[in-house]
């Protein structure tokens, strides 16, 4: 079991002083992986829908002339690797589409490196522009041949990874034989794990990845989703993979169920905005880790019977101290039944 927390890099909530504190508690409480999310053009708009660090109720408070605050994802991971000492740091996802693919893995390599082999590269394709996400026309990248771009530059990274004298052609990035050192501190490269439930991102974990985070999918869903990853991965002749399955969730403890949900309630109710119609508060709450200490290592208990391991949790708080509050308690009384 991998449990894992969302640091707060997004949002009113966001600065270096409350990175470090999530960071470091999370490594004293015996959490696994410390996550970040990639974003580069940030809006007011996403700010207050696409709500993935603190609360709807954080940003109403701070105003309507915050500044939409986002830290980048692999200068973060960076940062934190030199004030924590084992807990893992994990990117979910990676936008590739829209990254030079050389300069990243030169990136991914040293945070390797310098954490002393504590990265997890999850990949993704980059958010759809019906959720209102920028980056790809504000950095002039084309969305329609993301996916195969996607290969492509993971290919190209694989290469420098893993060649002395690395060398690549492709159809969308290419580089003569040359030189890159420090390798990643992991070998052959940092574990690749790919986010998104779809079709298209689950040819792209069969064929690359070692793990899968999709989100919004419930317990009763996922025996069908991976036997589907597993028979595509045999196709690309990886049969033998075995694979790190997790989830993407949102995370909100109280004593009493009913405090968890109103807590979350309001936050919930956003997200549909801000993410893909999919996103509903209903499908969240099912999927989610919402509610009592009792009700959670419930829910736990039918994610496990389903084959998932490893839990990218996006908590849900108003205050940085009501975060380290739910992070004690979830480590108290949930993560200890499952350890």
């Amino acid at each position: 079991m991998q449990f894992g927390i969302r640091l707060p890099v997004a949002g009113p909530l966001a600065s270096p002083d409350a990175i470090v504190r999530v960071a470091r508690e999370a490594e004293r409480l015996g959490y696994d992986v410390v996550w970040v999310n990639d974003f580069i053009a940030w809006t007011t708009y996403q700010n207050s829908t696409h709500v993935s660090s603190g609360s709807l109720e954080a940003v109403e408070n701070a105003g309507p002339d915050a500044e939409p605050t986002y830290f980048e994802s692999l200068t973060t991971l960076s940062y934190v690797a030199g004030v924590t000492e084992a807990i893992k740091l994990g990117i979910a996802v990676l936008c590739l589409p829209f990254r030079n693919p050389i300069i990243a893995a030169k990136q991914v390599a040293n945070v390797d490196v310098l954490s002393g082999g504590r990265m997890i590269l999850g990949v993704g394709v980059g958010a759809a522009k019906s959720t209102h996400n920028v980056d790809f026309e504000v950095l002039g990248v084309s969305r329609v041949d993301k996916y195969d771009k996607t290969k492509d530059y993971l290919r190209a990274m694989i290469e420098i990874w893993t060649n002395p004298r690395p060398a690549y052609e492709g159809p969308f990035i290419s580089f003569p034989e040359t030189e890159f050192a420090p390798k990643p501190a992991q070998k052959p490269y940092p574990p690749i794990w790919f986010g998104g439930g779809g079709d298209k991102s689950v040819e792209l974990c069969a064929e690359f990845g070692s793990g899968w985070l999709p989100p919004w999918v419930v317990p009763a869903e996922y025996p069908g989703r991976i036997a589907s990853l597993q028979e595509a991965a045999a196709r690309y002749g990886r049969d033998r993979v075995t694979f790190d399955i997790g989830t993407e969730v949102y995370v909100c403890i109280a004593s009493e169920s009913s405090a968890a949900r109103s807590s979350a309630a309001k936050t919930v109710g956003v997200l549909p905005e801000g993410f893909n119609a999919d996103a509903t508060a209903a499908a969240v709450e099912a999927a989610g880790l919402i509610g009592s200490p009792e009700e959670i290592v419930d829910k736990l208990g039918r994610y496990v019977e389903a084959g998932v391991r490893c839990y990218e949790m996006k908590f849900i708080y108003h205050t940085v101290d009501d975060y380290l509050e739910q992070m004690q308690m979830f480590a108290e009384r949930v993560i200890s039944n499952h350890r």
